[in-house]
């Protein structure tokens, strides 16, 4: 009879135990004062499926949570409590933030107090289809854009993602009289602030020319580059909205001639398709609800 009621007592021990964990991992974990990577600890946080955000989430020890297949789904998910915060880039949060005083970042350093990450993670370039040329035409064109230029486009279009109105970009050009030809372009239209979607032409937006995209326009840091690229090369600028992970099967197939969709040249990327120097690096920040 002892031993019965001693492993009884260890079974409900453990089940309350068990218990204990799960409604531990349910509850909603402050991260607002976290300083370092180690301070997410056991936090519910998410990230794009498919990207290095899913990979820099891992760093984070016994993470909790799922990943979600786009950054509108993560800020639901933030907005109504299901998660403690989601990995983005830093203009991402900066753009978040900016509309959204309910919701800040963790402020951390990469390869410092934050994630380990390569400069190649944290950066984005263009990508085209190996040996297409596209490459040698336009690092000669991102040369002629300052950094100081490549920031304030950056603040700009922070605002002009929150409907405020913006005169004239830091990094634009004339469009030429005449083109010789097209240049399309894929982006997700869906990863503010580097690409989004909106329903007018409003702050220099172009047309998005995928099928079913009627009346609605693409604007965004990638978008205003992809202008000044296909302007400085004299071509008619086509914007395509693609599902992330078609992006780059697109550009393989010759769907599109170019990726300029916030995409990192990682190496495992740069083993498939072309690269152009960096035209834009930032921090990766996790962005959580006050």
């Amino acid at each position: 009879m002892k031993k019965f009621l001693t492993s009884l007592l260890a079974a409900a021990m453990a089940t309350s135990a068990a218990a204990f964990t799960a409604c531990s991992q349910s509850e909603k974990i402050d991260i607002s004062k976290a300083k370092t990577l180690a301070d997410l600890e056991g936090a519910k946080i998410t990230a794009q499926a498919g990207t290095f955000h899913e990979t820099a989430r891992s760093q984070i020890k016994n993470v909790q949570g799922q990943l979600y297949d786009s950054f509108d789904d993560m800020y639901i998910a933030l907005t109504s409590g299901a998660v403690d915060g989601y990995i983005a880039e830093e203009p991402t949060a900066l753009s978040v933030c900016y509309k959204n005083k309910d919701l800040d970042y963790i402020h951390l350093v990469n390869n410092d107090t934050g994630f380990t990450a390569s400069d190649e993670d944290t950066a984005i370039a263009i990508g085209s289809k190996k040996g297409s040329g596209w490459t040698e035409r336009i690092n000669p064109v991102l040369a002629q854009i300052s950094t100081q230029n490549r920031m304030t486009l950056m603040e700009q279009i922070v605002r002009a993602n929150a409907d405020e109105t913006i005169e004239s970009f830091a990094v634009s050009n004339a469009a030429p009289d005449n083109t010789t030809g097209t240049l399309k372009v894929a982006m997700e239209c869906a990863y503010a602030p580097f690409n989004w979607t909106q329903r007018t032409d409003a702050n220099g937006a172009v047309p998005i020319s995928s099928e079913g995209a009627e009346n609605l326009y693409a604007n965004g840091y990638d978008v205003q580059i992809a202008k000044y690229v296909a302007n400085a090369l004299g071509l008619q600028l086509e914007i395509y909205a693609a599902e992330w992970d078609s992006l780059i099967t697109g550009v393989e197939a010759g769907t599109y001639d170019l990726i300029i969709a916030g995409m990192s040249p990682t190496a495992e990327r740069r083993a498939v398709i072309d690269f152009t120097d960096i035209y834009y690096s930032s921090n990766l920040v996790v962005i959580y609800k006050k």
